[in-house]
C-alpha cells in the first residue's frame, strides 16, 4: 500500500475504527522469517569494493561487522541488542491480527538497512528470492500516537546523536524487545520455537509503553492500554518496518509539558524539545504545515498516516 509521501510505505491497516486490542494479536515465530545469508559471490560486487576497499580486499571481509565498526567509531553511544524482525502482517476472521516474525539484531540492521550498498542487497534479494527485503535486518520498530485528555499528540524532537533521524520531530517510540522475554542471549542462540508467542505479543504492546514512560516521563498508570493501529515501512531506511499504536494519555498538554521538562526520565538525553499538535490538526497536517510535515522523521509521517486510515479521516 503506498503514500504521498516517499519516505513511507503502509504495510497494514485495521479497519476504520477497528483498533486492535493485544489480546486480538498473534504471532507466528519462525526462523523462516529471519533474514537470508546472501550467498558469498555477492561482495564481489562494486558496490562494497567503494564501500571500503581496503578492507574488502581481506579474504574474510565482513561487511557488517565493517558499517558497524564505522557506526560505533562515529558515535560510541550505539550498542548491540536482539530485536524482532517482522516478515508479514494481516488481518484475519474474528477481527484479529497476525504477524509473522523472526529475530536480528541492531548491528545487522545498521550492516544492512543503512549500509552504502543496501541498493544491491535488495536487488539481489528480488532476484534470488522474489523479496527485496530477504537479505536485510528489518529490525522491528515500535511507535504511538499518544494523544492527552485535551486532544493533543505529543512529538519529540530526536537528538543530533541518535543513530536515525536526528534533529527530527518523532513519535516516541523504539523497539520491542527478546531479551526481556529470554534475557541476553546471543542472536545465533535463539531458538524462536522456545518462545512462548503470547509474551512475544506482550513484549511488543508492552515495549511502547515502556518508550512513552522512559522518554516522556509520563507515569504508565497515567497512560491507556495500547491499541494496535497499523505497520508501516520506513523507506529511508530500505523500508524498515514499525508497528503503530494509539495510546490515551489521562493528563493534559500543559502536564504532560511539566514533567518532560523536569528531565527525570531515563532516556531524556534522546530528545531536546516537545511539541503538541491538536488532533484536528492531523487529518491535513502536510497540507497546512508542510515544513512542519518536512521536518517530521518518516517513523511519524507513517504513524500519523496510519492513524488516520484507522479512524477513518481525511488524509491529502
Amino acid at each position: 500500500m503506498t503514500t504521498m509521501d516517499p519516505d513511507i510505505e503502509i504495510m497494514h491497516v485495521v479497519l476504520p475504527q477497528k483498533l486492535q486490542p493485544e489480546e486480538h494479536v498473534k504471532v507466528t515465530l519462525s526462523s523462516e522469517f529471519n533474514r537470508k545469508e546472501p550467498p558469498p559471490d555477492i561482495y564481489n560486487h562494486a558496490a562494497f569494493h567503494v564501500f571500503d576497499e581496503e578492507t574488502h580486499s581481506n579474504e574474510n571481509f565482513d561487511p557488517i561487522n565493517s558499517v558497524w565498526g564505522h557506526r560505533i567509531k562515529n558515535n560510541p553511544r550505539l550498542f548491540n541488542a536482539t530485536k524482532f524482525r517482522i516478515y508479514s502482517v494481516e488481518s484475519v476472521e474474528q477481527d484479529a491480527v497476525v504477524m509473522s516474525l523472526g529475530v536480528t539484531d541492531y548491528k545487522h540492521f545498521l550492516g544492512t538497512n543503512w549500509a552504502p550498498y543496501v541498493q544491491h542487497l535488495q536487488s539481489k534479494g528480488a532476484e534470488l528470492h522474489d523479496n527485496t527485503q530477504a537479505f536485510l535486518s528489518d529490525a522491528l520498530g515500535v511507535g504511538a500516537s499518544v494523544i492527552t485528555n485535551d486532544n493533543f499528540l505529543m512529538f519529540l524532537l530526536r537528538s543530533e546523536h541518535c543513530a536515525e533521524a536526528p534533529g527530527t520531530w518523532d513519535v516516541p517510540g523504539g523497539h520491542a524487545e527478546p531479551k526481556e522475554i529470554i534475557g541476553d542471549v546471543p542472536l545465533q542462540d535463539i531458538r524462536l520455537t522456545s518462545l512462548d508467542s503470547s509474551k512475544v505479543v506482550h513484549e511488543i504492546f508492552d515495549s511502547i509503553l515502556r518508550e512513552v514512560t522512559d522518554e516522556v516521563n509520563i507515569p504508565r498508570e497515567r497512560l491507556s492500554a495500547p491499541l494496535y493501529t497499523g505497520t508501516h515501512r520506513n523507506m529511508t531506511s530500505a523500508g524498515r518496518p514499525s508497528v503503530a499504536f494509539e495510546i490515551k494519555c489521562s493528563l493534559s498538554k500543559e502536564e504532560v509539558l511539566q514533567l518532560y521538562t523536569k528531565g527525570s526520565q531515563s532516556e531524556a538525553d534522546e530528545s531536546t524539545n516537545i511539541l503538541f499538535l491538536p488532533w484536528s490538526d492531523i487529518p491535513s497536517l502536510e497540507m497546512s504545515n508542510p515544513e512542519l510535515w518536512g521536518k517530521m522523521a518518516p517513523s511519524a509521517k507513517g504513524n500519523l498516516t496510519v492513524l488516520r486510515l484507522a479512524h477513518g479521516v481525511s488524509t491529502v
